[in-house]
């Protein structure tokens, strides 16, 4: 009886540690996927789940490796993992224990990732991770520099044809007038010479071989160049010895943070996004500019960060992209934005910079300077307002081109994402999301090419007033001068 029972008692356990095994099998979470992405802000890692599950990062050193541990997470069976990109160099999979899943990155260099993010989706969960850096080049400056390599150069024209005719007649003029020359110089040193009537001026004569030699047929004479004071030098062309003009593009919202949410549910994340890639793929397409953009995915960055990344690309404007909301659905045009630190142009403009300030609030960061960098910063904007005024009036001036602008004037508040910049910067609501015929507007590509178009049109303008040293725009400006002074 007594092993009966100890036989029961041993069943009984390990039926509960199958029952216990089975809930949590049922219960786990599953790692769906895994993505690797490099851009011109860094390299991002995203870990796809069906549902919020725990995770742990280890950072590793000598090889330099990022581990992610998923306690009670299990790989889906089959998933393919990504070849290595940006800082990445490869991604390996394993299980340091039961029922947690481990994913290793590989990297390139000791780069420290910024803390993780889960973020919800429609899809599931995502675990992103991201190493901040310049990554590998802007893919749209990539294919800008392709088509421009690709595109030939145009075919100059075939000369047009000489007609011979004025030629002939030119020189059959000369040989008449030097004929008659020569017979009036002979009759008056009692020389015969023999009288030559003159031939119709369509053909050419035909003299004997004792008057003078057949005339030798000539080409016109090219017409003479112009003086050296009245040519127009040719337009200064980009070379080694200048420095691009560096326009960072900031997406707004993104991750967690989708931004004013349209009629429809069109996210304003995934709208500006698609207008920043359009702005930066025309500015890798003028000469003497490069775009540098602040995020190139849906992933989220803190405002200060934003300003950090575009001076760390030493960025000589920020272009902040959003697409505005309002409680009247009515409300619509576009409207630019400076920063202000002592109040706001108007209460819509008030109420916006509280709105875009609380994005941070969203992904769990609070807003916190120390006293000697507000002073600092302070210092540095200070030089800055008036550039920023003028950058602004210039991109109204190109938006107004695609209809009537929300108010006429640059508007201005206390934006968070633009204290933080030490550069020429600006906010540009391109339209009103929450109004339903813009919100189509806004998610039409050639609408989003217009307004890139109307941007970089403000841009080029400011940048062609105010040309900073050692750039094709001040080679161009110091040329136009020379040209209207005289060469000296």
């Amino acid at each position: 009886m007594r092993i009966r029972g100890i036989n029961l008692s041993q069943a009984l356990l390990v039926l509960a540690l199958l029952a216990a095994l089975c809930w949590n099998l049922a219960n786990a979470a599953e790692l769906r996927g895994v993505e690797v992405r490099s851009g011109p802000t860094g390299t991002s890692a995203e870990l796809r789940l069906d549902a919020r599950a725990e995770y742990k990062v280890i950072p590793l050193a000598n090889p330099d490796r990022l581990v992610v541990d998923l306690p009670g997470t299990r790989l889906r069976s089959g998933i393919a993992l990504p070849s290595g990109q940006g800082i990445v160099k490869a991604v390996r999979s394993g299980q340091p224990v039961a029922g947690t899943t481990r994913i290793v990155f590989d990297l390139s260099s000791a780069t420290v990732a910024m803390t993780p993010q889960l973020e919800e989706g429609p899809d599931g969960v995502r675990l992103v991770v991201q190493w901040p850096g310049d990554g590998q080049a802007d893919p749209i400056a990539r294919i800008a520099a392709q088509t421009a390599a690709s595109t030939p150069a145009p075919a100059m024209p075939a000369p047009a044809p000489v007609d011979p005719a004025p030629a002939s007649n030119d020189a059959t003029s000369r040989l008449i007038e030097s004929m008659r020359q020569q017979t009036a110089s002979a009759a008056s040193t009692g020389t015969a010479s023999v009288a030559v009537d003159p031939p119709p001026s369509a053909a050419v004569p035909t003299p004997t071989p004792a008057a003078t030699p057949a005339p030798v047929a000539t080409r016109p004479e090219p017409a003479a160049a112009p003086p050296a004071s009245t040519r127009v030098p040719a337009p200064p062309v980009m070379t080694s010895a200048m420095r691009p003009l560096v326009i960072a593009i900031d997406a707004g919202h993104g991750g967690q943070d989708p931004g004013a949410i349209g009629p429809a549910g069109t996210y304003e994340k995934h709208v500006v996004l698609a207008i920043a890639r359009e702005l930066a793929r025309q500015i890798n397409a003028t000469p003497g500019m490069r775009a540098h953009l602040i995020r190139d995915n849906d992933s989220y960055v803190e405002l200060p960060q934003r300003a950090r990344r575009a001076r760390q690309a030493r960025a000589d404007m920020f272009v902040s992209i959003h697409a505005d909301a309002a409680l009247n659905r009515a409300a619509y045009g576009s409207s630019v934005y400076t920063l202000s630190t002592r109040g706001a142009s108007s209460q819509q403009a008030r109420w916006l910079a509280d709105r875009e300030n609380n994005a941070d609030l969203v992904g769990g960061v609070r807003l916190e300077r120390d006293t000697l960098s507000s002073v600092l910063l302070d210092l540095a904007q200070s030089g800055h307002m008036k550039a920023s005024q003028d950058a602004a009036e210039h991109v109204l001036t190109g938006l107004r081109a695609l209809g009537k602008t929300h108010k006429p004037n640059v508007e201005y508040a206390n934006f968070a994402v633009l204290r933080n910049a030490d550069m020429p910067a600006m906010l540009v609501e391109t339209g009103f999301i929450s109004n339903p015929d813009e919100e189509k507007r806004l998610l039409d590509p050639g609408h989003q090419r217009r307004i890139a178009t109307a941007v970089l049109d403000g841009i080029n303008a400011f940048f062609t007033n105010q040309p900073p040293p050692g750039t094709l725009y001040a080679a161009r400006a110091a040329a136009a001068a020379q040209q209207a002074g005289g060469s000296p």
